[in-house]
C-alpha cells in the first residue's frame, strides 16, 4: 500500500514537472502615444495581488511579456497594466548619469491610476497601448 501512495506521489510530481510553464500565454505588443509615435525606452507591468509579470520597451515601442524570463509568458488572468520608465533624455547629472524626463501622464505610472486592464489570454496574444502624453514633458 505504502510503495503505491510513493508511486502516485511520484507521478504527481513528474506531472507537474513537464506542464511547468506551460499554462502561460506569450504576449507582446506596443506603446505609442496619440501623434503615433513610438515609446523608446520604459517597462509595461502587469500585476494582480499577488503575481507580477513585465515586458522592456524595445527601441520600436514593442515589448515581450515575461513572468520569470523574458518572453516566457504570463498565465491566464486579468491583470492591472502601468508603465514605467518611460521618458527623453534632457541632459547629463553628476558623474556623467543621464538624467530623464516623463514623456507619459503620471496616471499611467501606477497600477491604481493607469485605468489599463488585460485579459489573458488576449484576442491574438497582442495588446497594444496607446498613451497621452504627459501634459507639460512632450515632445
Amino acid at each position: 500500500m505504502m510503495k503505491k501512495k510513493i508511486i502516485a506521489c511520484v507521478l504527481i510530481i513528474i506531472g507537474f514537472g513537464l506542464t511547468g510553464c506551460s499554462g502561460n500565454h506569450r504576449l507582446s505588443g506596443k506603446v505609442t502615444f496619440e501623434d503615433g509615435t513610438s515609446a523608446t525606452r520604459g517597462m509595461v507591468i502587469f500585476t494582480t495581488e499577488t503575481f507580477q509579470a513585465n515586458g522592456e520597451i524595445q527601441q520600436d515601442g514593442t515589448f515581450v511579456v515575461g513572468s520569470e524570463k523574458v518572453g516566457d509568458g504570463i498565465p491566464k488572468g486579468t491583470y492591472k497594466v502601468y508603465v514605467t520608465g518611460i521618458g527623453k533624455l534632457i541632459g547629463e547629472g553628476m558623474g556623467g548619469t543621464p538624467l530623464f524626463v516623463s514623456t507619459v501622464h503620471e496616471k499611467y505610472m501606477s497600477a491604481s491610476t493607469s485605468g489599463l486592464t488585460c485579459t489573458v489570454p488576449a484576442p491574438g496574444n497582442k495588446f497594444d497601448l496607446v498613451l497621452e502624453p504627459h501634459p507639460t514633458n512632450y515632445p
